[in-house]
């Protein structure tokens, strides 16, 4: 009877693990197939384009770049989602690991409510807040400023950020911190000189999560700025949708720039994110 039973359990895999692995082949080409044709109809003229839109283009046309490059300003523009994203990204690290090692490793009243308190980032959709948010911006008069997009990209990637690195600084044993209280090492310390520094996987994997995320933020930019001035590129792109509405492949070729760097950070760090999403999984 045991042998039976794991004979079927066997075939079981064996047929769940070709059932999976075909399910996730199918998903990988449902996901990359816009992708390619993104990348390959951005470098066709426009006519060519418009006359066959699905079909393989007998050459291609790099000069969409350089047109969608000068046409959306996205030079200037690409500095101003670079200041965006770093200073949000910067401010989520350093307040997340805070509030994570707080949560994780002190001990005072309040303090399970107060971690509850950042689910409700989780919960919460980005509009049942947004009507609320712009009109404390419009008093507080940092609307079309960078704060305004800066501010709210922060708070959206706090409770994530505090999720997982909480659960790595639970993994890791007190024994370490023990030592150093013995030491006369005080809780500042014990924070920035070894806690922090063994958490540089799941630091990592924040810091690119987050970096993609206010990269590719509309919403809130379309909404709290409206001068041309503190456009990011995500929303400087607007000028396609209306002057330049017929011309497709300037529009797909300003997406392409624009999407590109952040592919090209998530295949670089994407075995970091690995490990530091696994990190926090076990304990010893």
């Amino acid at each position: 009877m045991n042998k039976k039973h794991k004979s079927y359990n066997r075939e079981f895999t064996g047929v769940f693990g070709k059932a999976l692995r075909i399910f996730l082949v199918f998903a990988l080409i449902v996901y990359l197939l816009p992708i390619l044709w993104m990348y390959v109809s951005s470098a066709r003229t426009n006519a060519d384009f418009i006359n066959a839109p699905l079909k393989i283009p007998s050459r291609l046309y790099f000069g969409n770049y350089v047109k969608a490059f000068k046409m959306a300003k996205i030079g200037y523009h690409f500095i101003i989602s670079t200041i965006i994203t770093t200073v949000s990204v910067l401010i989520i690290v350093t307040f997340s690991s805070m509030a994570a090692f707080s949560f994780s490793r002190l001990r005072y009243k309040g303090r399970d409510f107060l971690y509850s308190l950042f689910f409700l980032g989780l919960i919460l959709p980005t509009q049942s807040f947004l009507v609320g948010m712009f009109v404390m911006f419009r008093v507080a008069h940092i609307l079309n400023t960078l704060w305004s997009v800066i501010l709210p990209v922060s708070a959206i990637g706090l409770p994530i950020a505090v999720l997982l690195i909480k659960a790595f600084f639970d993994s890791l044993p007190s024994s370490l911190e023990e030592s150093a209280l013995i030491e006369g090492a005080n809780v500042l310390q014990i924070f920035w000189f070894i806690s922090l520094p063994i958490a540089n996987a799941i630091i990592a994997t924040v810091i690119v999560f987050n970096t993609i995320n206010a990269w590719n933020e509309f919403m809130l930019p379309f909404v709290m700025i409206q001068s041309d001035r503190f456009k990011p590129l995500t929303t400087s792109l607007y000028v396609f949708s209306t002057k330049h509405s017929a011309k497709l492949t300037l529009k797909l070729a300003a997406l392409t720039i624009i999407a590109t760097p952040m592919f090209i950070i998530y295949f670089i760090f994407q075995n970091q994110i690995q490990k530091g999403i696994t990190a926090g999984a076990l304990k010893d």
